[in-house]
């Protein structure tokens, strides 16, 4: 095994983990259903003064309207291959494990809503293996997402996964209207050397 990962070898730092962005080929099926069940649930404001507000969170298992199982099922089909570009620069031994030990599923997630003016403070997602963010209406002129000081710009029907460790956070913005879907993905055990 160790003759596997001597050649993934880089010197001094590994590269950072570089978010991984997708666009959801249905999102037009999903995403007005989708945007009624955040709002109609979105009363957890975050934050003292704040305009963020969520959804209570929910199991990965529990899904709630036809909709999440839509969204959550093609997430999870993208998480072998979203998995495979983070680990590769990561000398893990991940990376040589047996293919059935590569399991990965949705842990938990909410809605959230942002007012006028609002935004969210940094923050991270630890001990998760890894978070998303799904977006459902990104009115012009709205934030975008930081990852780790990186700038992604947030539209409709965009999926972005990044390490649950990873700092992130949406700065305030005078647009509102904004809604998405967050998570948390949680990473099986090695079943079989």
């Amino acid at each position: 095994m160790d003759k596997d990962l001597k050649y993934n070898y880089l010197p001094g730092l590994t590269a950072p983990f570089e978010p991984q962005v997708y666009e959801c080929p249905y999102h037009d099926l999903i995403q007005l259903p989708l945007i009624d069940w955040v709002e109609k649930n979105a009363t957890l404001r975050i934050g003292d003064d704040t305009g963020c507000f969520r959804t209570p969170p929910q199991s990965g298992y529990k899904r709630l309207i036809t909709e999440h199982n839509l969204l959550f099922g093609w997430i999870e089909s993208l998480l072998l291959e979203s998995v495979k570009e983070f680990s590769k620069w990561t000398n893990s031994a991940y990376n040589v494990s047996p293919s059935d030990s590569k399991k990965f599923k949705i842990s938990d997630y909410w809605g959230m809503v942002y007012r006028d003016g609002y935004g969210t403070v940094p923050h991270n997602h630890f001990p998760f293996a890894l978070s998303f963010g799904y977006y459902l209406r990104t009115p012009e002129g709205c934030a975008p997402l930081i990852i780790d000081e990186q700038s992604i710009q947030v539209t409709e029907g965009r999926l972005i996964m990044f390490g649950g460790h990873q700092t992130h956070y949406v700065p305030d913005s005078d647009v509102g209207g904004r809604c998405m879907i967050a998570g948390d993905i949680s990473y099986g055990e090695v079943i079989n050397w």
